[in-house]
C-alpha cells in the first residue's frame, strides 16, 4: 500500500463510512416506502371485501413484499460489513498514528455501532415474516 498522508487517509476512511451509511439509509428509505404501499394496498383490498381476483391481496402482494425483503437484505448486510471493514482500517490508522486516535478516537463501546446497524438488518426480516404470516393466514380467512 502506498504511503499516504495520514490526514488524507483519515478523511477518505471517514468519507467511505459516511457513504456506506448513506447507502443503507437510501436503500432502507425506498424499501420501507415500497412496503408501506404494499401494506396499504393489502389493508384496503382486504378491508373493502375485495373479491375481484382474490389472489391479488392474498398471493401477489405477499409475494412482492417477500421478494423485496429478500432482495434488499443482502445489500444492507453487505453495506454493514463494509462499514465494519472501514472501521477496522480506521483502527489500524489510529494504531499507526496515535495523534489521530487522541484527536478523533471515540471512547465508546463497540456494541453501539453494532446496535445502530441492527435496525436496517432487522427491517427486511420483520417484513418478510409479516408477508409470510399474511400469506399463510389468507388460507384461513374468508
Amino acid at each position: 500500500m502506498p504511503d499516504l498522508d495520514p490526514s488524507y487517509e483519515y478523511q477518505m476512511i471517514r468519507q467511505e463510512i459516511r457513504a456506506e451509511h448513506a447507502l443503507i439509509a437510501n436503500r432502507l428509505t425506498w424499501y420501507v416506502t415500497s412496503q408501506s404501499f404494499l401494506v396499504t394496498a393489502f389493508a384496503i383490498s382486504r378491508g373493502n371485501g375485495f373479491i375481484w381476483f382474490r389472489w391479488f391481496s392474498t398471493n401477489l402482494l405477499p409475494a412482492i413484499g417477500f421478494a423485496a425483503s429478500i432482495v434488499i437484505f443482502p445489500s444492507v448486510v453487505g453495506a454493514c460489513k463494509t462499514i465494519r471493514l472501514w472501521h477496522q482500517k480506521q483502527r489500524e490508522l489510529f494504531q499507526r498514528h496515535s495523534e489521530f486516535d487522541a484527536a478523533f478516537g471515540l471512547q465508546r463501546a463497540p456494541w453501539i455501532e453494532r446496535r445502530g446497524l441492527l435496525f436496517p438488518k432487522l427491517m427486511p426480516v420483520l417484513f418478510a415474516v409479516l408477508w409470510v404470516v399474511i400469506f399463510i393466514a389468507s388460507f384461513f380467512l374468508p
